[in-house]
């Protein structure tokens, strides 16, 4: 019995650890997506103001 109830601490930690990581990916990615697109709006906006 002990050694399942250290089994499910060690798991739940392990998900929680997984949760953490995979929220900070999905973070990471956001900020490259928006730079990306800060990006391309500043140079729309270069070359629309050139043309005028």
């Amino acid at each position: 019995m002990h050694g399942l109830m250290s089994y499910r601490r060690f798991g739940r930690a392990r998900s929680l650890r997984s949760d953490q990581a995979s929220a900070r990916a999905r973070s990471l990615l956001i900020d490259r997506a928006e730079q990306t697109l800060d990006r391309y709006l500043s140079t729309e906006q270069n070359r629309r103001s050139v043309a005028t």
